[in-house]
């Protein structure tokens, strides 16, 4: 990578320390006879003991439980911290003012956190889908799991700020939020730096611009971020007037990723360090995404897609782009963004700004699932499938790789793991899973962090990224080193990662 004059921006930390070895679910099966319906039922009681007591009580327990020392770490996660955001989020929605309930004692809350816990184990059941359960699984607790993205902001700032400024959707930003996205970004920065300041961690401190925080840019972005007991109290009992099923709910990411800091006396308090990571890692596309999902993505795709452009040039490689590659392919068919051309192999790429829908994400059900699917990474699939299928001689290599980037994680991994959340469903049989030159096993499905976390190995250790994509796919052909994230496979290495040059610069420009 170039240098660009200033301390590079590592995507890993510490890699010793961000070594995903704890990045694995912790709950564990119980044993005996569990139902679905057993575990409804224990959950409706959780609720009804937390209602027939004062909220705020349950929220304070919550909120101790999860901020007590250590905050972090696998003694925190071995409290269940999951189970502390669903608490809080029912005391939040059970709030009234003036509210004459009696305090919760001590059996009343470990009551509700017991009976949640035991209620999640009979929810969890496999009942003979063990990739949809063990995805639910990645999806409910790994978040927490994982440390701050250091590129999050500047990748957002190239991409949001920077690639789509002019654009509609950046205007009506300006419009409805009355900041640019670019200008939110600085402040989320500033936002980023006191945290880092607050707990230690130097990464998030280096976020700070060198340019002081505006007064007034500073308020319209902590009023994003901040809500008091009773906003809280509006925008969560509408969500349980939406019916979500009980096995759905419980592995569901925290909403209060959408709002980490509670108001109080003494000005806004984050509730826990973990929502906020979560939040700053996608906050300006979240909001802009909101302004209306499609005219948004037909901005944000192309942009997308450049940003993966400048993310491969870090590696130097023949990258063939969507319309070359379109004039190689033999006939018409549909093709992909990118062909990465190797002595010994091909490397397809598709770049998608998918994020995931609710039910695409934490649904129990392979119908359900499939059809939330077939419009982003089924859809990914039958391109590559197409795209292998035209191939001239002159590009056709031993081996033929497929990896499908999303801005956001959707915990589905490979072909392997995306085939079988459709089992049971037409897709299953769908012709794009019988290509020879392209098996399920050699598509990976990977976030954008995921992605530069793999360009980076690569550069750093001097090979080539089919390489590096090639011992992936052997490690996740075997039962005994297969991973839940392609990111565990990565950071597991141990090697200190640098983020893109096109990061790098985003956020010397950002800090200035």
């Amino acid at each position: 990578m170039r240098d660009i004059r200033a301390k590079p921006l590592p995507i890993t930390n510490d890699p010793k320390k961000r070594t995903l070895t704890t990045l694995s679910p912790v709950l564990t099966i119980k044993r005996g006879i569990m139902t679905i319906e057993q575990g409804r039922e224990l959950l409706t009681q959780a609720k009804e003991r937390l209602r027939s007591r004062r909220a705020l009580g349950f929220f304070n327990a919550a909120f101790h439980q999860l901020n007590r020392d250590p905050n972090d770490g696998m003694a925190w996660y071995e409290r269940l911290p999951h189970v502390s955001f669903l608490v809080a989020k029912w005391a939040l929605a059970s709030w009234c003012p003036r509210d004459d309930r009696a305090d919760p004692d001590q059996e009343d809350i470990r009551y509700v956190f017991a009976t949640t816990w035991d209620a999640i184990g009979h929810l969890h059941m496999v009942d003979e889908r063990p990739t949809i359960f063990m995805r639910r699984m990645v999806l409910q607790q790994v978040w927490f799991q994982r440390r701050f993205d250091n590129s999050a902001l500047a990748r957002q700032y190239r991409i949001l700020g920077e690639m789509m400024a002019g654009t509609p959707i950046a205007e009506q930003f300006t419009r409805d939020f009355g900041l640019s996205p670019a200008e939110f970004i600085v402040q989320l920065a500033h936002l980023a730096a006191d945290t880092g300041d607050q707990l230690g961690l130097q990464a998030m401190s280096e976020q700070r611009p060198e340019t002081p925080r505006d007064p007034e840019h500073w308020l319209i972005v902590q009023a994003h971020y901040s809500r008091s007991v009773s906003d809280f109290h509006d925008e969560l009992s509408e969500l349980e007037t939406r019916y979500t099923p009980s096995e759905v709910e419980v592995c569901e990411q925290s909403p209060l990723i959408r709002t980490p800091f509670m108001l109080s006396h003494h000005g806004p308090v984050c509730i826990h360090h973990k929502l906020l990571f979560q939040t700053l890692t996608t906050a300006v596309f979240d909001l802009a995404r909101s302004l209306g999902a499609r005219p948004f993505m037909n901005i944000f795709g192309p942009a997308f897609e450049e940003y993966v452009a400048e993310v491969l040039a870090d590696l130097n490689g023949h990258v063939i782009r969507e319309a070359a590659l379109m004039a190689l392919l033999v006939g018409e068919g549909r093709v992909v963004d990118f062909a990465l051309v190797s002595d010994d192999a091909l490397v397809l790429i598709d770049a998608k700004g998918v994020e995931g829908h609710y039910d695409e994400l934490y649904h129990n059900m392979p119908a359900v699932l499939a059809e939330r699917l077939k419009t982003s990474l089924l859809r990914a699939t039958s391109q590559a499938a197409g795209t292998v299928a035209r191939l001239p001689n002159p590009l056709i290599r031993a081996e033929t790789y497929f990896v499908c980037i999303t801005f956001k994680q959707l915990v589905v991994t490979d072909g392997a793991t995306l085939r079988e959340l459709t089992a049971g469903t037409e897709e299953w049989d769908h012709p794009r899973w019988s290509s020879g030159a392209l098996t399920p096993g050699r598509m990976l499905f990977v976030s954008i962090y995921e992605f530069e976390s793999m360009v980076a190995l690569a550069i750093a250790r001097e090979v080539s990224l089919s390489q590096v994509i090639r011992e992936i796919v052997t490690a996740n052909a075997d039962p005994a080193t297969r991973k839940a994230l392609v990111e565990q496979h990565v950071t597991g290495q141990g090697v200190a990662l640098l983020a893109p040059t096109c990061v790098q610069e985003a956020a010397l420009r950002l800090r200035a």
